[in-house]
């Protein structure tokens, strides 16, 4: 009998699926090898053909030579066939969505499964100006002396003091990556008046007249608060917001209250248009993005078209309905992953919990001043890390002196148990592990630690004529992260995203669930972009759009730890403060620690994921099997390939029956099927291990690599994902989010 859950599954789900069916690349691959006439034939489709445009403009323009019969050099001919096949490869059998390769929608729980896609022409798209270029126009416009002049401008949300200096991030842009800086300043008593009445805002020349008195004239005031602004002490109304409406459309609000600035608005104005022209179809020609950025070099900033402009897929689906069944085998399958599931010992919080009550007890202290580390305490200070700087730690560099270091090796006693059925099932040649619930028993299901709210991810397919579901985890500070940046694309997202926010708030009655605003990178914005979805927020070098009532500062933030749980109060609320990051933005790599400490905040004493853990050593083996429990598959079967280990292949590299047979010779030693993806990071590359072309493609790409992993890829020749006329199935990720009843 099942230990009941905890958590309900809320009414809708999310739909990911490419933009093509999983036999478009089986055909196209279907030979031994893929002709050129094919390849070329592939992309005179005016949706592959867009899509490929906006992926990689350049991609494109060389297609275009190639077709023509301008590209006559036979390496690049090699390499852009390549690059072609792992387009296609990704536009069939990848569900993350991205540009027009993939998109989602919503579905909803039933009583029956039944999903079914409309043709792809039927698809909705939205398209908007990367947040890349949005960001740069937005620098230079407040650059721009006739609208510097009328422009609000506020204190560096950054800013708290310390001594008798003022403290803050600047930070600057280096090949469009964000560098960042503490800087001090004296503080002066023209600064402390600057900072005071700049609070909610000030426009430059009425800070200008408020600093002028016997003593400094307006030129010297002049060049006071020039300074001001160019160090970053001050902000302009144009900085980037990741909350709220476009921030094209925030651009535009701004500019309708400044004068002289008819051109600037006539320009975004038709780029607007033209956008939403866009927008009506799909497969337009890359003349129409051309057109836009013809008319977007009338503003004098510099872009690469390449990063102009950001799509994203909505799917329409005549029939999006999910059995309540399914819903149950995945609780059943939550259970499980709940006990497996080890709470973490080591975290970053704990180890800063324990130098807090060292150096502070159970005082609360101002959050500034305990991370940073002259007069605090730091942020994750007791890490191997390069020199860093008070709350900076955005070096992109290695620690120097550190080799051959030990890792701390993670075991538990469901790594025992894997173990033995790992080395059982290399005794009996088993291509899958199965898991009984008699094996786990003994082990603790607690939901006491787990997040509010979270999502699971899960797949949808037939195996051997019997429906599987893979579960590949569950988890997430809250299940709106992975939605929140679809909602300006679709309405419905936006309203389930609310849903989930609304019940977090419900669920923390008494507190202030407040939203981080921060923008880590430009091009990072189009991935953090989000409506307005909490009735405070948390701005950190970007800016909010809320009223200044409903902003929580971070010197207004004070810490305490108390009963092994930290703590946050705002002064000026006088509330606990629950910081949430509604974005899938990844913040442990090169993020500002105070960024990275709130972002943390979500998960204290929690686990943020449950999930196979297949052990330390798993990358050490030349093969895992599957691992399966019931009806789900909680892991494909992975092979661990050393490079040596296929050194043969090259040898044979340009002969194609001898390089065939080495391959199947190698896949028959292996237990290794036809189609297996390559993983790269987050990347997967799907392979026909029967054709030539993709081999080869496959051959190149690892080339260089000492060791790679390859992955099953279980979609086979039906499936319950289909397109509503011709039954063509499809890869898919259905994304079931869960809250606490």
């Amino acid at each position: 009998m099942i230990k009941k859950t905890a958590y309900e599954a809320f009414e809708n789900y999310i739909l990911r699926t490419p933009l093509l069916c999983v036999d478009f690349y089986k055909d196209l691959t279907a030979d031994r090898i893929v002709s050129d006439e094919n390849l070329k034939k592939t992309f005179e489709y005016s949706v592959i053909k867009e899509a490929l445009f906006l992926a990689s403009p350049i991609l494109y323009n060389e297609l275009e030579k190639w077709v023509s019969g301008k590209m006559i050099d036979e390496k690049k001919i090699d390499r852009l066939r390549n690059s072609l096949l792992k387009y296609v490869a990704r536009m069939s059998s990848r569900s993350t969505p991205f540009g027009l390769f993939a998109g989602c929608s919503v579905g909803k729980i039933s009583t029956n499964t039944q999903i079914e896609l409309a043709d792809l022409k039927s698809h909705k798209r939205h398209t908007r100006l990367d947040m890349n270029y949005l960001v740069s126009l937005s620098q230079n416009l407040s650059k721009n002396t006739k609208i510097k002049e009328q422009l609000l401008f506020y204190p560096n949300s950054s800013i708290y003091k310390l001594n008798n200096q003022v403290r803050y991030v600047e930070y600057e842009y280096v090949n469009s990556l964000r560098n960042h800086h503490i800087i001090g300043v004296d503080d002066s008593i023209y600064l402390e008046e600057a900072l005071k009445h700049g609070e909610n805002g000030i426009l430059y020349n009425d800070l200008i007249n408020l600093l002028i008195d016997e003593d400094n004239s307006f030129e010297v005031v002049k060049e006071f608060v020039d300074d001001l602004i160019d160090s970053q002490i001050f902000i302009s109304e144009l900085e980037p917001s990741v909350s709220g409406t476009d921030f094209l459309d925030y651009i535009l609000s701004v500019l309708s209250k400044i004068n002289d600035t008819g051109n600037e608005i006539k320009i975004l104005k038709s780029v607007k248009e033209k956008l939403a022209l866009i927008d009506t179809t799909i497969g337009n020609p890359p003349s129409s993005y051309i057109e836009i950025s013809t008319i977007l070099e009338g503003l004098e900033t510099d872009f690469d078209i390449k990063y102009l402009f950001q799509t994203d897929l909505i799917v329409t689906t005549p029939v999006n309905n999910l059995s309540d069944s399914f819903v149950v085998k995945i609780k059943e399958g939550m259970s499980f992953l709940n006990k497996i599931t080890p709470v973490p010992k080591e975290t970053s919080l704990k180890k800063f919990k324990e130098s807090f009550i060292e150096r502070y007890e159970e005082r609360e202290v101002a959050l500034e001043k305990v991370l940073d580390v002259e007069s605090g305490i730091g942020y994750k200070q007791n890490q191997n890390s390069p020199d860093i700087n008070p709350l900076i730690d955005d070096l992109r560099i290695a620690p120097k002196g550190i080799n051959n270091e030990q890792k701390e090796i993670k075991w538990s006693l469901f790594n025992t148990i894997f173990q033995e059925k790992l080395i059982e099932s290399y005794a009996n040649k088993a291509y899958s592990i199965v898991f009984e619930d008699d094996e786990v028993a003994s082990f603790e299901e607690n939901w006491d630690d787990i997040p509010d709210t979270f999502s699971c991810w899960t797949e949808l397919l037939v195996i051997d004529g019997q429906e599987k579901i893979v579960l590949g985890g569950c988890g997430d500070s809250s299940a709106a992260n992975l939605l929140a940046r679809f909602c300006h694309a679709d309405i419905a997202i936006e309203n389930y995203v609310n849903k989930i926010v609304a019940h977090e708030a419900t669920t923390n009655k008494g507190k202030i669930v407040a939203e981080i605003i921060h923008l880590p990178e430009s091009r990072i914005g189009n991935v953090v972009m989000r409506p307005r979805l909490r009735e405070f927020e948390i701005p950190y070098l970007a800016k909010s759009v809320l009223p200044s009532a409903n902003q929580i500062k971070i010197n207004d933030l004070m810490i305490s730890v108390k009963s092994d749980t930290i703590f946050l109060r705002s002064k000026k609320l006088n509330k606990q403060i629950e910081p949430r990051l509604t974005n899938a933005h990844n913040y442990v790599d090169n993020s500002l620690p105070i960024y990275q400490f709130l972002a943390e905040m979500q998960t204290q004493n929690k686990r943020p994921s449950i999930s196979i853990y297949r052990g330390p050593h798993s990358s050490e083996y030349k093969f895992i099997p599957r691992i399966e429990y019931k009806d789900l598959i909680l892991a494909e079967a992975v092979w661990n390939v050393k490079i040596e280990a296929i050194s043969l292949l090259y040898k044979v590299f340009d002969k194609d029956d001898d390089l065939l047979e080495e391959v199947r010779t190698l896949r028959k030693q292996t237990a290794m099927p036809q189609f297996v993806l390559l993983i790269q990071s987050d990347h997967e590359l799907l392979i026909n291990m029967e054709n030539l072309s993709t081999i080869r493609m496959f051959l190149t790409t690892v080339k260089k690599m000492p060791i790679f992993q390859l992955k099953e890829f279980l979609y086979s020749n039906s499936g319950v994902v289909q397109n509503v006329d011709s039954k063509k199935h499809f890869a898919n990720q259905l994304i079931l989010s869960f809250y606490k009843s």
